[in-house]
């Protein structure tokens, strides 16, 4: 692995493990960006029954990405370069396939920007597509030139959304005994309720967060070197554990927060309104802002995803803000188009349960191919995936069909 050979010399006094962070704090962005705000709401309308399943989907994507870091250590090339280096023949088509993810997740992404933007300014849908842009497009210089800075970005955009939700625990007043038994006994209330329970995990676990981790390990290592694979593994290991459980506990607390306030549960915009009506602290406001922080960086860290799919499947090379441009401006588009923020959140997910069996199955081989203790784990995880998200499918579309 190049990118672990001794070259240059380190800032003395500064750990490894603190030259290190940054891959899984941008990749957490990803389990508490809108789509999870969204699933999380409506499991409130069941009070705190489907709070197990926040903690099973959470389960979940931290054994899938630490395959991925496991894999990016070992071999020293990131998820996407592999396939296309291991696959070359089916490399147009994983490419159409991944791209579609990263441009699907960016639906919902961008999504939250602009709702969060109407929530809290009132603006127009065009001006908060505008704003929205401006503001990616920002954050996403910000990694091209400084990746320190974009990692200090991103940890400021993770600690908000969770100082937030500090506050907004303590003024939906919840019950500790009854989120207790929500997170630690199963239950699945009604059919209605099963629909919610895969679209949880469908929010959490999805396939542009293991391109992305990949990509940003792999670009780490290259920029700390004198570096072995096991100390790597480890720290990499050790920031996803933590990152990934902060994330976990902010998506705990959306569900709490919509199950405490029952009359905002089920929607975004309902649990704006229910909040406004609280009193001491203006928790509505709070809510939009948070919303806010978490499209926008999630928006960034997917377009970031779709950067990395590109340069890796693309047989073209062209510069890196056109890469990005294919990524985002779909969203934009659509949204200018008048169609609306409910829809795309629809599709953005149904696009998601369709392609994330396509890049587990690769990662798999590849974890075989590297003869990974880590193999069995990770099979397992595919296998409730690909399950539930063919349940999504089916639930969502079939009654469409009678």
């Amino acid at each position: 692995m190049a990118a672990l050979n001794p070259a240059r010399p380190q800032l003395a006094g500064v750990p490894v493990w603190l030259r290190l962070v940054g891959p899984a704090v941008a990749v957490s962005i990803g389990y508490i960006d809108p789509g999870n705000w969204a699933s999380d709401l409506a499991a409130g309308v069941y009070g705190f029954s489907l709070l197990w399943v926040v903690v099973v989907s959470n389960i979940i994507a931290l054994v899938l990405q630490l395959a991925i870091v496991r894999l990016t250590v070992a071999t020293g090339d990131d998820f996407a370069s592999l396939i296309a280096a291991r696959w070359p023949k089916a490399a147009p088509i994983f490419w159409a396939v991944f791209q579609g993810a990263a441009i699907a997740t960016d639906l919902a992404e961008f999504t939250g920007i602009v709702l969060g933007t109407q929530l809290l300014f009132h603006l127009t849908t065009a001006q908060s597509v505008v704003a929205g842009l401006t503001t990616v497009w920002t954050l996403l210089l910000m990694n091209r030139r400084s990746l320190r800075l974009f990692d200090a970005a991103m940890m400021v955009a993770v600690g908000s959304v969770a100082l937030v939700y500090v506050n907004l625990i303590g003024a939906a007043d919840p019950r500790p005994l009854a989120i207790l038994h929500g997170a630690l006994i199963p239950s699945i209330p009604n059919g209605d309720a099963l629909l919610v329970v895969v679209a949880i995990v469908g929010a959490t676990v999805m396939p542009h967060n293991l391109f992305l981790h990949s990509w940003l390990i792999r670009r780490r290592c290259e920029t700390v070197r004198g570096l072995g694979r096991r100390t790597a593994g480890r720290c990499f290991a050790g920031e996803t554990f933590a990152a990934l459980g902060v994330a976990g506990l902010i998506n705990g607390a959306i569900l709490i927060v919509g199950a405490g306030v029952r009359s905002g549960a089920g929607s975004i915009e309902r649990a704006f309104t229910a909040l406004g009506s609280l009193d001491g602290i203006d928790a509505s406001m709070l809510f939009g802002a948070a919303l806010l922080i978490s499209g926008i960086a999630a928006s960034t860290t997917s377009t970031l995803a779709g950067d990395c799919i590109f340069a890796a499947f693309s047989p073209v090379r062209v510069p890196a803000s056109v890469r990005r441009a294919v990524t985002i401006l779909p969203a934009a588009a659509l949204l200018l188009g008048g169609i609306g923020a409910t829809t795309l959140l629809l599709w953005s997910q149904t696009a998601l349960c369709l392609v994330l069996p396509v890049a587990l199955i690769p990662l798999l081989a590849l974890i075989r191919r590297s003869r990974s203790r880590f193999f069995t784990i990770t099979l397992l995880a595919t296998a409730i995936c690909t399950v539930l998200d063919a349940a999504l499918l089916i639930v969502t579309f079939l009654p469409n069909k009678t």
